[in-house]
């Protein structure tokens, strides 16, 4: 039998028996206190678990702070591109707006000089239009004055009259005769002012004698290159005025160098002779 003294022989005997040591803690101790080593145990299993827990979340918070300040930095290089973008797109905007404006201006003296060339052609054309007057006066007066010259021929070859005398025309001796004789019938009331000024436009007016009848007749004589039918019209109605001043027969004609088919109906519907001479 183990005999217990004093302290010494009792850790003595716990040492040596556990069991002993066991059972004393076991009448010493309450169930918690007993039970601490393993609540212990547990919390630090637990409180492992849990750091080990906190860890991998503190490692996935990290990684995620490490997404962010990449995502962050993305973002940061994102919207310095887009800013370079915005300044960039400025800047065409700029270039652009100036391209538009250069157009505008370039348009403006596009528009300025086809007006200026619309001017220049309008003159042009006016020009050639007086150049081409200046011609056809030329070339009428000149043809004019070739019938003129030849007109007691001319009317010899297309007329049956004798002893031709031209009253009106650039051989007539004295263009006063005609004028007189216009006057004279004015003066009596015969024909009017209007159609005395009227009479004296024409061409050329001839007197001759018809023949076999040897009876008088004038002659009025409208002169043109190109035969239109206003000179069909006047020389009828100047025809009219002198057999109306003179009592006499009056022949009206047109001489010219260019008439067509209509020019020619007309003529016969005013019996008006139409002599063509070439040019």
């Amino acid at each position: 039998m183990t005999t217990v003294n004093d302290i010494a022989d009792i850790l003595r005997i716990i040492r040596e028996q556990p069991e002993w040591a066991d059972a004393l803690r076991a009448a010493l101790l309450s169930k918690d206190l007993l039970e601490l080593p393993q609540r212990l145990a547990e919390f630090a299993a637990a409180a492992e678990k849990r750091f080990a827990t906190l860890e991998t979340d503190v490692a996935d918070l990290k990684a995620g702070q490490a997404r962010l300040e990449t995502d962050v930095t993305d973002l940061k290089a994102g919207q310095a591109r887009l800013e370079s973008d915005v300044t960039d797109l400025k800047a065409g905007q700029a270039r652009l707006e100036s391209d538009v404006t250069d157009l505008k201006a370039g348009q403006a003296r596009l528009e300025t000089d086809v007006a200026d060339l619309k001017a220049d052609v309008t003159e042009l054309k006016a020009g050639q239009s007086r150049q081409e007057g200046i011609i056809g006066n030329f070339r009428g007066s000149y043809y004019e004055l070739k019938i003129g010259n030849n007109i007691a021929s001319i009317i010899n070859q297309h007329m049956n009259l004798r002893r031709i005398r031209v009253l009106k025309g650039s051989r007539a001796p004295d263009d006063m005769a005609f004028l007189d004789l216009l006057l004279d019938a004015e003066d009596q009331g015969i024909i009017t002012e209007q159609e005395r000024a009227e009479a004296t436009n024409v061409d050329i007016v001839l007197q001759a004698q018809t023949h076999p009848e040897q009876s008088r007749i004038y002659i009025v004589i409208e002169i043109s290159v190109t035969i239109a039918n206003h000179d069909i019209n006047r020389a009828a109605a100047r025809a009219d005025i002198l057999r109306k001043a003179t009592g006499e027969a009056a022949i009206p004609a047109v001489i010219g160098a260019h008439s067509d088919e209509a020019r020619h109906q007309l003529a016969l519907e005013h019996d008006v002779t139409l002599i063509t001479v070439n040019e």
